[in-house]
C-alpha cells in the first residue's frame, strides 16, 4: 500500500471514529464534556461570547463554524444574529443540532478537512470551539480556510497542551478512556497554534492561555475561583490554563 494509501486509510479511521463519538454524543453522553452545571455554563457562556466579539459577528455577517456537534454553541451564536452555517462530520449530531436552532442557523453535513460541503461558499468569519484538535491542521487550511474571505476573522477555543489534566488525557492511558478522548485527539502549545495559523498566512492578533476555572467547580466555590483566575492571569501561572483562545483575519 502507497503513502498516499495509508495517509487516506488513517483519515477513514479517523473519521468513522468521529462519527461513532457523535453517535455516543447525541445519545446522551454529552455530560461528559462539561457544559452543563453551573460552572460548565459559564465556561460555555464566556467561549461564545469570545467567538461573537473576536468574530464581530453581526446581522449581515456570514459565520461559519466548524464542528457545530449538536448546537451546544451554536444556539448561543445564534444571539448575535449574524448569517451561521454549521459545519459537522456526524450525521447524528448534525440533525440534534438541526431540532436545537430550529432554522435559526443552516446545518451542513461535510468535511472540515476535504471541505466537502461548502463548495461555492464565502464566509465572513470561521469560527469553532474544542474542533481544531480532532484535525489535521494542514488539511483544514487548505481545504477551509480557502472559504473565508480576505479581511475575514477567525476565533477558536482549544485545549492547552500545558495544563496538567490536558496532558494526562492525551498520554495516560485509563485518563483518555475515562474522559472519552479519543485516539486520535491532540491539543495546543500556545505558540505552536500561532505558529500554524501564522504559516498559513493567516495574521493573529490574539493568542492566550485562559481559565482556570473547571467545570466540576460547584456553585459555592465558583467565585473565589473566579478571583482566583483574575489573579493568576496576571502571572506565568497563566501558561497552564486549561484552554487557550486564539483569533486574527485574513489579510486582504
Amino acid at each position: 500500500m502507497s503513502e498516499a494509501d495509508l495517509s487516506l486509510a488513517h483519515s477513514r479511521e479517523r473519521y468513522d471514529e468521529e462519527r461513532r463519538q457523535g453517535q455516543l454524543i447525541a445519545s446522551g453522553e454529552e455530560k461528559a464534556w462539561g457544559w452543563f452545571g453551573p460552572a460548565g455554563t459559564i465556561r460555555a457562556e464566556r467561549r461564545a461570547e469570545f467567538l461573537i466579539q473576536q468574530a464581530k459577528l453581526a446581522p449581515g455577517i456570514s459565520c461559519l463554524e466548524l464542528g457545530c456537534g449538536t448546537g451546544e454553541f451554536t444556539t448561543r451564536l445564534t444571539r448575535s444574529r449574524c448569517d451561521l452555517f454549521g459545519l459537522e462530520l456526524s450525521e447524528a449530531t448534525a440533525k440534534r443540532c438541526a431540532d436545537r436552532v430550529s432554522g435559526k442557523a443552516s446545518i451542513i453535513v461535510g468535511n472540515i478537512e476535504t471541505g466537502q460541503g461548502l463548495e461555492g461558499r464565502m464566509f465572513d468569519a470561521i469560527v469553532g470551539i474544542s474542533v481544531l484538535h480532532h484535525l489535521n491542521m494542514d488539511l483544514c487550511f487548505k481545504s477551509t480556510f480557502p472559504h473565508l474571505k480576505p479581511g475575514g476573522r477567525f476565533a477558536f477555543v482549544e485545549p492547552n497542551m500545558a495544563n496538567p489534566q490536558i496532558w494526562a488525557e492525551r498520554h495516560i492511558g485509563f485518563v483518555k478512556r475515562w474522559r472519552r478522548v479519543t485516539a486520535h485527539e491532540t491539543a495546543f502549545h500556545s505558540r505552536q497554534l500561532r505558529r500554524q495559523f501564522e504559516a498559513a498566512g493567516l495574521v493573529v492578533d490574539v493568542c492566550r492561555p485562559f481559565e482556570f476555572l473547571h467545570p466540576s467547580t460547584p456553585r459555592w466555590l465558583i467565585r473565589p475561583m473566579l478571583f482566583l483566575e483574575r489573579m493568576l492571569s496576571h502571572t506565568p501561572l497563566v501558561g497552564i490554563a486549561g484552554s487557550i483562545q486564539i483569533a486574527g483575519y485574513k489579510p486582504s
